[in-house]
């Protein structure tokens, strides 16, 4: 069974948060989880949203 969604919200560990196909839901829940490194895996271009607190 695999997701249909576009967008996957991961901590900086590599655990999902939420999948969405909502860019600005995507984008309010990194911003909650910023302290943890989350950033947006983006099914469509994988690298384009991809930025760590680490980084």
């Amino acid at each position: 069974m695999s997701r249909k969604e576009r967008y996957t919200i991961k901590t900086g560990k590599g655990k999902i948060i939420k999948l969405t196909d909502d860019i600005q839901e995507a984008l309010e829940i990194q911003e909650e989880h910023k302290h943890e490194g989350a950033y947006i895996e983006d099914k469509k271009s994988p690298n384009k949203h991809k930025r760590s607190f680490f980084h």
